[in-house]
């Protein structure tokens, strides 16, 4: 089991940085440079020369091919000058490869081939043609910025790939490391440095997400602060800091003049009409409003030859990892962020009934899948038998990859295969709603491959607590309530209205959940769908309450972006706050 590995799979599922979410998964873009609609309104605009551009979709590809993943644009010279750029930077430094392209924008790709005649695989296809081609080794280096939404929708495709190679290593998106922040703070420093001449201000457009992936931003703002740069401002066009955070914080120097810059890998619609265009809610036509020179730099990211470098870089440090290690790098697998909800709280063994219960189990792999899981509860400790979806599961492990590697083979947990032939484990649980490290060994990779898995309280039937604060056992008599009432989770920006309406009737309690934005179409609550009705500007639904002072886990849809995704929350009802509806 321990033998030296010949073959890696890895897939990168988020980043330690950010959580977003990553959980949810109908989701937007974290970063995209353009979407649909502008895409469409872009004929008004020279673009340049699309014969120019190389779409890298040919065949021939050969056993080893490195797929560089972009969102994309249709601005057919910045495509050329930064996609392009860093795929031939990656080509240059991976001469024994073959470099191919792939799209995530199907909008993009689409409007590209309608306008030109250009054809841009999307990911799907580049994953096709390589299976078809024969490619046995992939390297993925995605040209995201961040590790967003986008750039999770890549990890879940090529999950779905799985089997279709016999190794595939992925890279890591612009900033996800500390050095990664430095490094990029001081490329866009020296690009702009003959701007300083103490009089103006230098201001970078990032595209902004209800993610928590966000906070790049803010962390970019910082790091520029911590190396003197107080003449330097960042901002988004959807999301904080905003344009007028951008405008204030300008204001309060004493500044001429103001250069802008984007702050995404290519310059794309947002660059050229957000940023750089005649609107009056342009950050140009702003900035001019309030007096200042204003200068547009409209260039991406991906043209700066160092940015293109650190790209290679990624590259060659995730073939190097998968190329040396023994285990799958855990570094790449979703962490505990990802899959343990913001306000749930850890319940021990103690705080249950002996029995057995049926379990939802969270886990931080879409490929590993378990099907069905009982949880038993005995004695202050609780295990789970966990049902696979396959016998590709070997062993099991209570705790990280490396771990696994370095232990005695009595001490992981073999599998043992049911009636169907699915792989069954008999796993230990220290507490549920906490992320519990699990290394798992895959039979056909012949690696460990680390996990994290939340066994969740809110699946039990109330009967399986000691002691759940219900409308039963708070003996309310049937009537409305108002009930205070916490949101967690989600991008913090949200809220919900404290107190709410409460009813009990028959000993059930339901609440009136109201928002604080119009943007959200439905909730999900213990796997039901509830539409919202909007009122007054404000979305709202009622949700049935099954415990009072415990993080219930739900699930928003919001329509505030280009296209809806769900975000997870949770939401905490306070028993000591009921009292009676005025």
């Amino acid at each position: 089991m321990k033998k030296k590995i010949a073959f890696l799979l890895a897939v990168l599922m988020l980043s330690s940085l950010l959580a977003g979410s990553a959980a949810a998964e109908k989701e937007s873009p974290a970063a995209p440079e353009e979407n649909g609609e502008e895409a469409a309104e872009e004929e008004n605009y020279g673009t340049g020369d699309a014969s120019l551009d190389n779409p890298r979709n040919q065949d021939g590809i050969g056993e080893r091919e490195l797929l560089v993943v972009s969102f994309g644009t249709s601005f057919n010279d910045s495509r050329r000058l930064t996609v392009g750029g860093i795929e031939s930077a990656i080509e240059k430094a991976f001469p024994d490869w073959s470099v191919r392209r792939g799209f995530t924008s199907q909008i993009i790709i689409d409007h590209v081939k309608a306008r030109d005649g250009e054809i841009i695989d999307n990911v799907g296809e580049a994953l096709d043609r390589a299976a078809a081609n024969g490619v046995k080794t992939l390297l993925v280096q995605p040209t995201h910025l961040m590790n967003g939404f986008e750039y999770n929708d890549l990890i879940a495709e090529l999950a779905a790939y799985a089997d279709a190679f016999e190794k595939i290593a992925v890279g890591e998106p612009l900033l996800t490391s500390e050095e990664d922040f430095a490094r990029v703070a001081e490329i866009i420093v020296e690009a702009t440095k003959e701007y300083d001449d103490g009089e103006t201000a230098i201001c970078f457009m990032g595209h902004g997400t209800e993610a928590e992936s966000n906070a790049v931003y803010a962390k970019m703002q910082q790091v520029l602060t911590d190396m003197g740069c107080e003449n330097r401002f960042i901002g988004t066009v959807e999301a904080e800091p905003s344009l007028d955070d951008v405008v204030a914080a300008v204001k309060q120097g004493n500044y001429r003049k103001v250069v802008l810059e984007p702050l995404m890998i290519v310059a794309g619609d947002h660059a050229n009409n957000d940023m750089a265009g005649d609107e009056e809610d342009s950050w140009k036509s702003v900035f001019e409003a309030e007096g200042y020179e204003v200068t547009c730099l409209l260039r991406g990211l991906g043209e700066m030859e160092a940015i293109q470098e650190l790209f290679v870089e990624h590259a060659r440090a995730a073939m190097l990892e998968q190329e040396t290690s023994k285990v799958a790098d855990a570094s790449q697998m979703t962490t505990a962020e990802e899959v343990v909800e913001e306000g749930m709280k850890p319940v021990p063994a103690d705080e249950l009934r002996d029995g057995s219960y049926a379990v939802e189990v969270s886990s931080s792999s879409s490929m590993f899948r378990i099907e069905d899981c009982v949880l038993t509860a005995a004695d202050g400790k609780m295990t789970a038998k966990l049902t696979m979806s396959s016998a590709s599961y070997g062993y099991l492990y209570p705790g990280t990859a490396a771990q696994a590697a370095a232990a005695a083979d009595t001490d992981c947990i073999a599998s043992e295969e049911n009636a169907e032939g699915k792989s069954t484990f008999v796993f230990p649980v220290e507490a549920l709603d906490k992320g519990l490290s699990c290394a798992a060994w895959s039979r056909n990779k012949e690696l460990w491959y680390d996990r994290i898995l939340v066994f969740r309280a809110d699946s039990l039937p109330p009967e399986a607590f000691r002691n759940l604060t219900t409308a039963e056992s708070l003996s309310l008599p049937d009537g409305s309530y108002a009930v205070s009432v916490t949101l967690g989770g989600g991008s913090g920006k949200a809220s919900v209205q404290s107190p709410c309406r409460l009813w009990i009737e028959d000993g059930a309690a339901e609440a009136e959940v109201v928002w604080s934005s119009p943007n959200y179409d439905y909730m999900i609550v213990n796997g039901e769908q509830i539409s919202t009705e909007v009122t007054d500007g404000h979305a709202a639904c009622i949700i049935p309450v099954a415990a009072f002072d415990r993080p219930l886990p739900v699930i928003a849809d919001t329509t505030a972006m280009s296209r809806p995704h769900e975000i997870s929350y949770t939401l905490c009802f306070d028993a000591a706050t009921i009292v009676p509806a005025s």
